[in-house]
């Protein structure tokens, strides 16, 4: 028996013309890349180098051999710009309004009055780059000299600005998978009448069997075209999540400065002490901007704050929310303006106040923090057809608010044939994934180098950086299925990168010992023609995200997180956290937390750790980027080389390399992903480098000869 038979349509021409069954999608873009540049070194003066040098590039959006890119656009059949409409959500809900426009997909050439690319070109990619270097000449009897030396310092300092260049993954397949080229089409519950049967109601002997009733499942039939713009739940079949590019989708834009003072100590030393800097503009971010206006103000209050006082009140305070819990009393909560404003007459019916029907009716969401699912419960939908069972109308008293709420009377329900009006689906069941060029961040490090050149056989460079790299999330451009935490203010997770490191260390040394270089007789032979040499890396940990109680990504309202969307979410420490940062042995916990997988945790006592973790609560949280900085690293490697001269023109080399010499095993940080919606491994390293990348001692011996 046949469950489910799915097929993928493709679709062609700008008419979006059904293909026959099985037909591949395929895409041939052409993308045109140009790039100039010029650039001059002047020697202004004998101690005063300028460097400096223009560059200009041109990249433009592709275009598809017959047109089969689309975009998002609105009502009126203009592309959708991501911060215009957000902006013009917030504006709408804090005046106590919606701001939910219908949304609609269409082929570049139908857009408007005809589009020629998925995005506008960006013509500004100018890229200037200047750069001086001073070698000042002092008095060596003067504080400068003494300072500086005579001509032994280097002052140098520049700046320069680059472009990131736009991943193929979103120039070519996004616009590829927009509602209409692609169409897929399933039964959820075949019948043997060649049907599929409403809310999956199959049974057994209605079920469509392969080699009795067939060979072929029944499948939709989808129309053979496709309106232009297809504005799903409206004139065309509710889609899932869509996805669009934003039509300023652009490089992303870095500005580098650099300041540095090199300082040669003697002939064989120089130090240099430096800044690197680099400001990040216009970075890739997806956004789903079917986010919840969680600013509406209605009665004097807004949902955000009604929510965390509902919140607070209900799970006992901060100290009721410890390790994700929530005391659950409903008797402690009070009214909220904005539910007693907000909801409709017939919602409080049996309550002694809406708030207390609202609480009713999504105390687990509430418990969960699950804005989103919270949300659009309430907001569910205005009017029914007539008719049509379990089409509920909206429980707020303003029309519906988000794109996943049911369109009234317009909906062509999926998964029937013929298609029937419905209007238990909104235009989309999640929301749409916008990919902008709307993130920032930036890195600040100074760095100390160390160079010491053949002194005595010893050769070495030693190098310190201690940096910071902030950000409001950087990703590469193939990511897909996310979003921020708040889509109506990025530097809500403004904080920490996940690359960042406060602390790198590492050194090089290569000692060849100076004696019997010639190698004259045999003793010349046996000490003369070695050489050791070794590096050290060092590090302090990378920022480590610590997970909510439900694994979701709701908190702010920014998605639905049960099948489309995650985000940084991460939990927020009540009080000081117990020590943490080592492997601490043997230390499972107690009460199911951190007893499962390896008993080593990052924590001393993971049960007080896992107590101390809270979910983030909307309203109340204005920032959420409070990583877990990860273990430390370390390792040294080693290698020596003998080299045996025969005669004049030959000889013999010897030479052994050790990986890790000293064997030391490097703990992982905590698997991804982990937090207090796992209890059991909370905490819990996620294994040793040794095990899991190879990171073992590896020693490998090589001979060779030279002639």
């Amino acid at each position: 028996m046949v469950s489910i038979s799915q097929i993928a349509y493709t679709r062609s021409g700008p008419n979006l013309t059904l293909n026959p069954p099985l037909t591949p999608a395929f895409d041939k873009d052409t993308i045109p890349y140009y790039n100039v540049y010029f650039s001059d070194t002047w020697h202004m003066k004998k101690t005063f180098t300028l460097t400096y040098g223009l560059g200009w590039s041109l990249e433009m959006p592709p275009t598809e051999a017959s047109g089969k890119q689309v975009v998002l656009v609105d009502s009126a059949d203009q592309q959708l710009d991501t911060e215009a409409y957000l902006k013009e959500r917030e504006r709408a809900a804090l005046a106590g309004q919606v701001y939910n426009p219908e949304v609609g997909f269409a082929l570049v050439g139908n857009a408007g009055d005809g589009l020629k690319y998925p995005y506008n070109p960006y013509y500004g990619q100018f890229s200037p780059r200047i750069a001086a270097a001073w070698n000042p000449h002092f008095v060596n009897d003067t504080i400068a000299g003494k300072v500086f030396g005579s001509d032994d310092s280097v002052l140098r300092g520049g700046y320069g600005r680059q472009y990131g260049r736009l991943n193929g993954v979103d120039q070519v397949l996004v616009p590829l998978l927009g509602t209409g080229p692609i169409q897929a089409v399933q039964c959820l519950s075949n019948l043997k009448n060649d049907t599929c049967a409403p809310g999956g109601t199959a049974t057994a002997a209605t079920a469509f069997r392969v080699g009795i009733d067939g060979f072929n499942a029944p499948l939709p039939v989808p129309s053979q075209t496709l309106p232009q713009p297809d504005f799903p739940g409206v004139n065309a079949i509710a889609a899932g999540a869509g996805e669009a590019l934003d039509p300023h989708f652009r490089p992303t834009a870095i500005d580098s400065f650099n300041l540095s003072l090199q300082r040669q100590i003697s002939k064989k030393l120089t130090l240099e002490l430096g800044y690197i800097g680099r400001r990040i503009t216009h970075e890739y971010q997806p956004i789903n901007i079917n986010a919840v206006p969680y600013m509406m103000t209605l009665g004097g209050q807004q949902f955000a704050q009604a929510y965390k006082n509902v919140v607070l009140e209900y799970c006992g305070g901060i100290a009721g929310l410890a390790g994700g819990g929530c005391a659950k009393n409903a008797s402690a909560v009070t009214k909220q303006p904005f539910f007693e404003a907000a909801m409709q007459p017939s919602y409080c019916a049996g309550f002694s106040s809406y708030t207390a029907a609202v609480l009713s009716n999504e105390g687990s969401n509430f418990a969960g923090q699950e804005v989103w699912a919270l949300w659009s419960d309430l907001d569910s939908g205005v009017g029914c057809p007539t008719g049509v069972a379990g089409c509920a109308t909206s429980d707020f008293v303003f029309p519906r608010s988000m794109m996943n709420t049911p369109v009234p009377n317009t909906q062509l329900c999926p998964g029937t044939t013929p298609e029937l009006p419905c209007g238990l689906a909104g235009q989309l069941s999640s929301g749409v994934a916008m990919n902008a060029s709307v993130g920032h961040g930036n890195y600040n490090g100074g760095f100390a180098t160390v160079k010491m050149a053949d002194w005595r056989g010893v050769t070495m460079q030693s190098n310190f950086t201690w940096s910071k790299a902030l950000g409001t999330g950087a990703f590469v451009q193939a990511t897909s299925g996310y979003t921020p935490d708040d889509p109506f203010n990025l530097n809500e997770m403004y904080g920490p990168q996940f690359y960042n490191r406060k602390f790198v260390y590492n050194t090089f040394i290569v000692y060849s010992p100076p004696f019997y270089k010639g190698q004259q007789g045999t003793m010349g032979r046996i000490l003369g023609g070695w050489t050791f040499s070794t590096v050290f890396t060092a590090g302090s940990g990378q920022p480590n995200q610590v997970w909510n109680s439900g694994f979701a990504s709701e908190s702010f309202g920014e998605g639905d997180s049960a099948t489309n969307y995650t985000s940084l979410e991460t939990e927020i420490p009540i009080g000081p956290l117990p020590p943490h940062g080592h492997a601490y042995y043997n230390n499972p916990g107690a009460n199911g937390i951190g007893t499962s997988g390896l008993p080593v945790s990052i924590f001393q006592n993971p049960v007080a750790a896992f107590n101390d973790y809270r979910n983030p609560i909307l309203g109340l949280d204005t920032r959420d980027t409070t990583y877990l900085t990860g273990l430390p690293y370390w390792n040294l490697d080693f290698s020596m080389r003998k080299n045996i001269r025969i005669t004049e023109q030959v000889a013999l080399e010897f030479q052994g390399n050790f990986i890790n010499v000293l064997n030391h095993n490097q703990w992982l940080d905590p698997i991804q992903a982990w937090g207090l919606f796992s209890p059991g491994t909370f905490g819990n390293l996620g294994g040793s480098a040794q095990e899991t990348m190879g990171g073992n001692r590896t020693i490998q011996v090589g001979a060779r000869v030279r002639f």
